[in-house]
Formats: C-alpha cells, structure tokens, sequence
C-alpha cells in the first residue's frame, strides 16, 4: 500500500510517524508546503538511527524504514497512491484547491481524505467528480495519545471506502467511530462545547480559568478545559461556530466563539501553548469557590452525549469516543449513577432558564434511565 500524506505541520508529523510506526510494508509520500524535503529527511533518518542504537530496530528493519518514505514537492508523485490524507492548514479555498489538483493525478480508486477538524467537509468535496472515495478521516492531537478516529462520510461516500479503512484503523491501535451530515467532526463539536460551557462557568462562580480547571480536576484526566484550550490555541478554537451544524448548540458555540475573539482582540496570542499565560496576566486567580462547577460540566455532557447517541443511533461507541476524547475519568454511566437524575435535570434546567440554550434542554429521565442505566 502506498500513503500520501499531505501538510507537515505538527499534525501531519504526528500522522505520519504513527503509520511509520505501526506499517512495515508501507510506502510513504509525504507533501511539505515549506519546501524542507532534506531537513525532514535527515530529521527522520535522525530517529531511525536513535531506534538502531536502542535496538527498538533489528538492521532489517532499519534498512527497510530508510527506503519507504521521501519528501516531495510535486504532487505528481502521488500519481500511484492507494490514499492521500490532506493535514494542511485549516482554509477551505487551500483544501479545495488541493483537492481539485490531486483529482486529475491520482487514479480514480485513489481514496481522497482531509484531516480537517472544524471546516465544512461535504464542501472541501463539492467540486469533485468522483466523490464515492472522498471522506473525512480525523485525527486528534496528540495522534498517538488518543484511542479515536472519526471518519466523517459525505452523502456519496461509498462503504467499499469507509468501511475498508477499518482495519487500517484498527491496526494502528485506534478506533473508529462514524458520523455523516450535521454530526460531521462531532467530538471536535462537544470538546467546543464543554470549553463554551467552561467559560461561562468563569463568569458564573467569577473565578479564573486556571481556578475552573482545579475545581474539576476529579473529571479530566489529563487536562481541564482551559488546558485542552490552551493546547489548541485560540487561533483554531475561536473559529466560526457557523462550522458546527447541530442547531441545538449553535448558541452556546457562538458565545465561546464571541468570548474567545475578545481574548484574541485584548492580545492572546492566537498560536498553541499561549492562551494560559494570556490567562495568568488578564483573568487572574480571585479565590472564589467552584465546587459546584462538577455538577454544572457533568450535566452538560452527559445531555450532550444522550442527544448524539439518540439521533446518530450509536450508544456505546459514541460515548467511549466522546470520554476519551473529553478525557473524563469515569463513563457517563457511572457519573450518572453518582450525580442522579433529580441533580442533574434541576442544573439543566437552571441553567436553561438563564440563558435560554438549546444545549440545556433536555430529555425525559425514562430515556436517560434506558441509555445509561
């Protein structure tokens, strides 16, 4: 099998050195819009001789390894690709025109994916003509870290396609997890949603972000809300919510958004690893409680968990994505079973009440009781 891959940002490295990894038998062909073809040669080659020395290789396996990738800059070298997965920047007219020029290089049993994680995917492919072998395939930072692939299908899309990358997936340790339509990139939708919850919650118990995110270090695991924000960066998450097509959420989504681009316009850098430092200087600690913020999160993510499992008609699945994705340390089940329901609808309900989201709204305890009893 040979794989192109497209974009050599830090997504596109971590994609790339997990199918190295984990495929021997492999070709590799990897598209770097900054023209570093020797640089990221030498970088690669740089680790395999570390994994020598260690002897995580045998010299088979490093021979091997040495010869079944190289950086180009002519996509015409992914005339004879198997799959080409697109990790550029998140601009639709780039991926489109990408896409468009791919198109007439690759053969017609070519499979075309984009890694997007917020554009419109049914258009990054409107143009194509052959749309049975384009979906969205995508990957969550940090790729080797998280248990999930989302594979994101169009209308179009053919199972010979989607369905045949379930092994790949599975080999790579991963899991797949589907979704079409509104539910396009729907555990980036409510990861957007618990970090819009999490900023209300600021104001509501007026304490910091570094404040929310110990008074809910019993839920996440590895990190709160503001650490996962400041992870991604304000650059991608203050993005239009206009991306997220779920009605319900549109309003919620759109107060972050609102919330983030003011942080964008008092100065936060827009770049990964800097919204906590903007955080420490301009929404300093002021020692109010937060203890009741647990219930708040939970119950927003439980209901929003409920409503996808109802109208996708996934159950299990989706709600172990949506936990290792939001990184929760107990399944929404057991969270259940711990808050009750009489605590969670009397919270939803508050909250519905004062703000008028249609992420509060929620559904009879009858269906709760059946999806996580």
């Amino acid at each position: 099998m040979k794989i192109g891959i497209i974009g050599y940002g830090k997504m596109g490295r971590d994609i790339f050195s997990l199918f190295f990894d984990k495929f021997k038998d492999t070709e590799y062909v990897i598209y770097d819009i900054c023209g570093n073809e020797e640089e990221n040669t030498e970088a690669v080659l740089k680790e395999l001789n570390k994994a020598l020395k260690r002897r995580k290789l045998s010299l088979g396996e490093y021979e091997d390894k040495k010869h079944i990738f190289r950086f180009t800059n002519d996509l015409n070298d992914f005339a004879d690709c198997n799959m080409v997965l697109e990790a550029i920047y998140e601009d639709m007219s780039a991926k489109k025109e990408l896409f468009a020029k791919l198109e007439r290089i690759v053969s017609p049993m070519c499979m075309l994916l984009t890694n997007t994680s917020s554009l419109d995917i049914a258009e990054i492919f409107s143009d194509m003509k052959i749309k049975e072998r384009c979906l969205g395939m995508h990957f969550f930072y940090p790729v080797k870290l998280t248990g999930y692939v989302e594979l994101n299908i169009l209308q179009e899309s053919s199972p010979l396609y989607f369905t045949g990358l379930h092994p790949l997936i599975y080999a790579l340790d991963k899991t797949p997890v589907t979704f079409s339509g509104e539910y396009h990139i729907y555990l980036n939708q409510i990861l957007a949603c618990m970090i819009s919850h999490a900023i209300k919650l600021t104001e509501e118990y007026n304490v910091s972000p570094a404040e929310l995110d110990k008074a809910l270090s019993e839920v996440f695991t590895v990190a709160g809300p503001f650490e996962v924000l400041n992870s991604i960066g304000l650059g991608l998450m203050a993005g239009s919510p206009d991306n997220f097509r779920i009605e319900r959420n549109k309003e919620l989504l759109a107060y972050g958004c609102e919330k983030m681009n003011s942080w964008l316009a008092d100065g936060c850098p827009k770049e990964t690893g800097t919204f906590l430092g903007f955080a420490g200087e301009k929404l300093p600690d002021t020692g109010n409680d937060a203890g009741s913020a647990k219930l708040s999160m939970l119950a927003l993510i439980l209901n929003e968990t409920l409503n996808a499992m109802i109208e996708t008609g996934q159950k299990n699945g989706l709600a172990n994505a949506v936990k290792d994705t939001l990184g929760l340390e107990k399944s929404q089940a057991e969270y259940y079973s711990e808050l009750g329901a009489d605590a969670i609808f009397a919270e939803l309900d508050r909250l519905h009440d004062k703000y008028g989201y249609g992420s509060y709204e929620h559904r009879e305890k009858e269906i709760w009781d059946r999806y996580y009893s």
